[in-house]
């Protein structure tokens, strides 16, 4: 028996000696290559997987996030350990920024909200009213909107950003107000046609003033609602509203819901030019309306949840009563 690669003459048993031992090292080699592979690369591929899937949604998704990172629980006792620890440090100083950004942003938002509610409830204390007016009307147009959603009517702009949006927004509608005189906003009487023109400009300065705030917060999707609310509320399905006369959907959808419960409110309620309608009498006004001065679409919705509008009116109405003059 010839040994290759030396061409000696050998015994069987001689050389099979060699081989097992090489055989057996190239597999040791190759198992601890593939161990050390292993080792090296699935720490950090699982690094990589828990942050690929950040979210920065709420602090719950952050928590989550931590969670994910802090289960990988990496203890190999090398720079992959070290490397580990790292990034979770930095991880969690990172979520800790983050939650503070957010409390930081949600009390800004806050006040914000407060400060522009508060100039719309001076605004209606300046015509006579308890300021309940905004509360129930932002009311009828969240409980419309959750039966728009219901129905699927308008469902591509119903997010639950834009309806959250729109109900923030909706105390502002009537903030033009400001610049109608008291003599015109409390005359217990019908407005002479002069007055009533002054009246209208409610609507476009109540656009403009938000506007104007909007300049100093650009970004703000709430704002954009309520200059939208504020500008066109007394726009009419037909065109024949104003201040621009636009008609069906060129009609911002936040303020075609507006003038639906705006008009319901104004007609139960007691003010210095009237005396308050019946419902009966009202959600008459409010179904024939439906094409001429309203979406019928939000019409629909309107009298689907009209059990429910009513029991806010109701609500809301006694608290009305119950406040001193």
């Amino acid at each position: 028996f010839v040994c290759w690669p030396c061409t000696m003459p050998v015994s069987r048993h001689s050389c099979e000696e060699p081989f097992k031992f090489l055989l057996l090292f190239a597999l040791k080699f190759l198992v601890s290559e593939l161990i050390i592979s292993r080792s090296l690369s699935h720490p950090i591929q699982a690094m990589a997987r828990a942050g690929s899937n950040f979210s920065f949604d709420n602090d719950a998704s952050l928590e989550a996030n931590l969670e994910r990172i802090r289960h990988l629980d990496i203890r190999s006792g090398d720079e992959i350990e070290e490397l580990y620890r790292s990034y979770f440090k930095v991880t969690e100083d990172g979520v800790r920024f983050m939650k503070d950004i957010n409390r930081k942003n949600e009390t800004i938002r806050k006040m914000h909200t407060a400060f522009l509610q508060t100039i719309a409830e001076l605004v209606e204390y300046r015509d006579l009213n308890t300021g309940e007016h905004i509360k129930k009307t932002a009311a009828y147009v969240g409980i419309i909107l959750d039966e728009m959603k219901r129905e699927g009517i308008y469902k591509e702009q119903l997010t639950p950003q834009f309806i959250s949006n729109v109900i923030q927004s909706a105390p502002m509608h009537d903030v033009g107000k400001i610049n109608v005189s008291d003599v015109i906003l409390n005359k217990p009487g019908k407005l002479t046609p002069e007055e009533f023109e002054i009246m209208k400009t409610h609507a476009p300065m109540g656009g403009k003033i938000i506007a104007n705030i909007r300049s100093i917060i650009p970004d703000s999707e709430f704002l954009y609602e309520a200059e939208n609310l504020a500008a066109y509320h007394h726009e009419k399905w037909d065109g024949s509203g104003h201040p621009e006369g636009l008609s069906g959907e060129a009609i911002p959808l936040s303020a075609r819901v507006m003038a639906v419960a705006d008009v319901f409110d104004a007609l139960i309620s007691k003010r210095c030019y009237k005396d308050k309608y019946s419902y009966e009498t009202s959600l008459g006004i409010i179904r024939e309306g439906s094409g001429s001065h309203f979406d019928p679409q939000i019409v629909q919705a309107f009298f689907a949840a009209k059990d429910r509008i009513l029991q806010v009116s109701d609500e809301l109405s006694e608290k009305e009563s119950s406040v001193v003059p």
